[in-house]
């Protein structure tokens, strides 16, 4: 596996696992994170207040940590793309599920900017 896409997994498992310092620390301090539709921010520390919440994900809604299957890593030059599906559980106990598709940027070895595209697959709308 390369250097960028373990990087990749490691950033997916700090999300998972709650680990919000582990997930910053593998980004720049000027990051900018799009979940496209949805909400942008840019710089750690307005990172921090996404990833620092206590779902560890950006949906208000979300009663835990989102399920996620990456299916395919996809690498060329600075950029790693990760295709999967999630499901999030909702606090009327419903699952929401839909595709994603992220986009990691690197400068050198820290994510610059990630681009997340999702499509819902059934439950209440996403986003």
């Amino acid at each position: 596996m390369s250097k960028h896409k373990a990087i990749v997994e490691r950033y997916r498992d700090g999300v998972l696992s709650g680990d919000h310092e582990q997930v910053l620390s593998l980004v720049t301090d000027d990051v900018v994170w799009e979940s496209l539709g949805q909400v942008r921010v840019q710089g750690k520390e307005a990172l921090r207040g996404i990833v620092g919440n206590k779902d560890g994900v950006v949906e208000k809604d979300v009663v835990q940590r989102p399920k996620i299957t990456v299916d395919r890593l996809i690498e060329e030059g600075d950029t790693v793309v990760a295709t999967g599906r999630a499901a999030l559980t909702l606090p009327t106990g419903a699952t929401a599920e839909f595709l994603f598709c992220d986009v990691f940027t690197f400068v050198g070895d820290a994510i610059s900017h990630l681009e997340s595209y999702k499509v819902s697959l059934g439950g209440p709308p996403q986003g």
